[in-house]
């Protein structure tokens, strides 16, 4: 094992369609976490910090901080929606959703966001790793096929398709 998932929040500002935690009160200890992640300094490589959605955390620049002074890599993942570039200057990756062309993802997530994800990858590009994060549902793979194209344009450091996890048995072709 050489990364560790670290939702530093269950609150998100959006109401996906097919998101479970569907805007949960925040109650993750974010002190009591990092002394957890302590424990696995000099065994785990990375630190994922996800959520609900991480840059609502007013202290996020300072936990990341803390995490890479552990010496662990960290990596963190936004829907795109808030637009924080200096977030890039405190982490070695940053992943942003997108699942499908802007119609998709717009009609799952909400009007403009995937305006405002293209908006902070193009901002953060060239400052760290970039990762555009789907997921493979049953009604979007034409959408991610209309995606490929953007992301081949975009040209992110991976781009991480994962299949829904309540259909393992899907076949993803893009």
């Amino acid at each position: 094992m050489n990364h560790i998932l670290f939702p530093i929040t269950y609150e998100c500002n959006l109401c996906c369609k097919f998101c479970i935690s569907k805007r949960q009160k925040n109650d993750v200890d974010i002190k009591k976490s990092i002394e957890t992640l302590k424990t696995k300094a000099g065994i785990v490589e990375w630190v994922y910090i996800t959520g609900g959605e991480p840059f609502l955390i007013e202290e996020l620049v300072s936990v990341c901080d803390n995490i890479r002074e552990m010496g662990f890599k960290v990596g963190v993942t936004t829907n795109g929606t808030f637009f924080r570039p200096e977030i890039s200057d405190h982490v070695e990756r940053i992943g942003i959703s997108l699942d499908g062309d802007k119609e998709y993802h717009d009609a799952y997530r909400g009007d403009g966001v995937f305006d405002s994800a293209i908006k902070l990858f193009n901002a953060i590009k060239d400052k760290c790793e970039t990762v555009i994060m789907s997921v493979a549902f049953k009604d979007n793979r034409e959408a991610l096929k209309k995606l490929r194209p953007v992301v081949e344009e975009m040209n992110p450091t991976y781009w991480q398709i994962q299949r829904d996890m309540f259909e393992p048995e899907m076949k993803i072709c893009i």
